[in-house]
């Protein structure tokens, strides 16, 4: 930025750059097949029968046959397999959650009830929460010999993480799973490697709040090393696996490809313009399975967009350049473009243009013209709108309420437009019903949209506040409470762990809306906890993005 340009015209906020990436080069040179997608999906189909045969034609009257059936829905979950076999696994909890009390009656291994809760509330079933009462002693604590049983003790730590605001027992356990866990993780227990470095995996993101896709190739590497392992069930998860991988890896090379393309796009800044793969990764936490894949390219895309809308509003436009943008934006008109008050405004108009312009053809082709024109456009003027509320109250040092600020917040984060999006992408599965639902702001997608807010904005205080940036949840939270940034903190992250739990009764209500578009909204909000835990992923391409990519697409799987 110049020096003495007029705060009211010009930016004045200062963020650091973007260091340009190498993975775009790097997955470009990757070759893959369509043959190697079609031998790997021939090797599917001959596994994936033997292992419903194996489990799945279980009896279903015989209690300790149906607990070992949820015992392979938890595998077949953590292992990213559960796709391939939603009709048996519904139908199994189904049944099973009718005769639960039969079930559990005098049922007292701590791995097995946990995986039974974990597994039914998972699918919608309110398993009770006083289950674990079993698990005290005469003085109302939890068994200090629980201890022993790390299997059990680690399933129990993840169960937690189901419970709601009226699951009080499950604070309780939170706590004394965690105290126990984390010895065993700083090395004062002995256990073996890959069990220790699964506990430590779990204590960084449990399962329920991590992306699916990552969960699976953590347990994979876990699993192949327990000594009851089933060989056909993990043959078949590393078939799978490497199958996603080549899908991914195209999927990658289509957006770079697509991105590299487009001329204008030679007009944004560096940072701006290198921001492909990150876009693609938060779009894969919110759906991993190969059925989505254009659906990935599309919100992948999309992500890039609203990237480029939130960096130029934060970063480098003024107020006026931003009003025009949005005006813009709000008449939908590309011939409007030049009303745009910089040469940067009117590239990400263009590009807002011409990306809905694609998708406009695309849905044509789907007969669903109506997702687009109906909600997607207006969801992302919420979103611009937003983002110029919060720039104007950035630049003028206007503190609104807290309560107020989280509201807007979650619509400026991207949370609805995302979702819409990625609803977009599930094709014939998103249907009018479901986009009306979210029109309507149900509770389990605003919850979703303040913990992004609030995750969001704890992460990137440092660098909004060096930089000037005053719109922050935690900046606001200070002001008005007149506390330290520290009891700020505290405060903030009690209410995300408060929203978790609320996030979690939604699920447990009756909805009209299809399995796949609640996972979506749930998705994203994993997504969140995995862009925002203690290691700014989207924004620094070193650590964890760098861990993640190396982990989903690089390292050998042997089969």
């Amino acid at each position: 930025m110049e020096a003495g340009r007029n705060q009211d015209q010009e930016s004045c906020f200062i963020f650091s750059k973007l260091a340009p990436s190498q993975w775009a080069d790097y997955f470009l040179n990757v070759t893959n097949t369509d043959s190697d997608l079609e031998l790997l999906a021939k090797e599917i189909e001959v596994v994936k029968p033997k292992v419903r045969e194996n489990f799945f034609m279980l009896s279903s009257e015989e209690e300790d046959a149906v607990k070992r059936k949820i015992l392979l829905i938890h595998l077949l979950e953590s292992l990213g397999l559960a796709y391939h076999f939603e009709k048996e696994i519904e139908e199994t909890l189904k049944h099973a959650f009718e005769k639960m009390e039969d079930l559990i009656n005098g049922e007292n291994d701590l791995y097995t009830i946990s995986i039974m809760f974990r597994a039914f509330r998972t699918y919608g079933h309110n398993m009770p929460s006083d289950v674990f009462n079993r698990f005290k002693g005469n003085d109302g604590k939890f068994k200090e010999c629980m201890i022993e049983d790390v299997k059990g003790l680690l399933s129990f730590y993840e169960a937690v993480h189901f419970g709601t605001t009226t699951d009080h027992i499950l604070d309780e356990a939170l706590s004394f799973s965690v105290d126990h866990l984390e010895q065993l993780a700083s090395g004062l227990r002995e256990s073996p490697p890959h069990v220790l470095k699964h506990v430590q995996n779990a204590l960084y993101i449990p399962q329920h709040r991590k992306t699916q896709v990552l969960v699976a190739k953590e347990y994979i590497s876990f699993y192949e090393q327990e000594e009851d392992r089933d060989d056909t069930l993990l043959k078949l998860a590393k078939l799978n696996f490497k199958f996603l991988r080549l899908h991914y890896i195209y999927e990658l090379k289509t957006v770079i490809m697509w991105w590299k393309g487009l001329d204008h796009v030679q007009n944004l800044p560096l940072g701006i313009r290198e921001r492909t793969i990150e876009s693609w990764f938060s779009t894969l936490m919110i759906y991993f399975e190969p059925k989505f894949s254009l659906g990935r390219i599309m919100t992948a895309k999309f992500v890039l967009a609203t990237t480029c809308v939130d960096d130029f509003c934060d970063t480098y436009g003024s107020v006026p350049e931003v009003e025009s943008l949005v005006d813009c934006l709000e008449r939908w008109d590309p011939d409007y473009m030049e009303n745009c008050q910089s040469l940067i405004m009117k590239t990400t108009f263009k590009l807002v243009m011409y990306l809905f312009k694609e998708f406009e053809e695309v849905m044509k082709l789907h007969g669903r013209s109506f997702a687009l024109e109906n909600v997607i456009e207006e969801q992302f003027k919420i979103f611009a709108r937003s983002e110029l509320e919060h720039l104007k109250w950035a630049r003028t040092g206007h503190v609104p309420n807290f309560d107020e600020y989280v509201e807007t917040g979650g619509a400026a984060a991207g949370t609805y437009s995302t979702i819409a999006c990625s609803i977009m992408g599930l094709e014939e599965t998103g249907k009018k019903i479901d986009f009306e639902w979210l029109i309507s702001r149900p509770n389990v997608v605003r919850f979703i949209a303040k913990k992004t807010r609030l995750m969001d904005d704890i992460m990137d205080f440092e660098e909004d506040m060096n930089s000037g940036y005053s719109a922050n949840a935690l900046n606001y939270y200070m002001k008005q409470h007149g506390v330290t940034k520290e009891e700020a903190i505290r405060e903030i992250q009690k209410m995300v762990g408060d929203v978790n739990k609320s996030i979690n009764e939604e699920c447990l209500k009756p909805t009209n809306v299809s399995r796949s578009v609640l996972m979506v909204a749930l998705n994203f909000g994993r997504m969140v906890d995995v862009l925002c835990t203690s290691d700014d992923v989207y924004n620094h391409r070193g650590g964890k993005l760098k861990e993640y990519l190396i982990a989903l697409l690089v390292d050998p799987i042997h089969l």
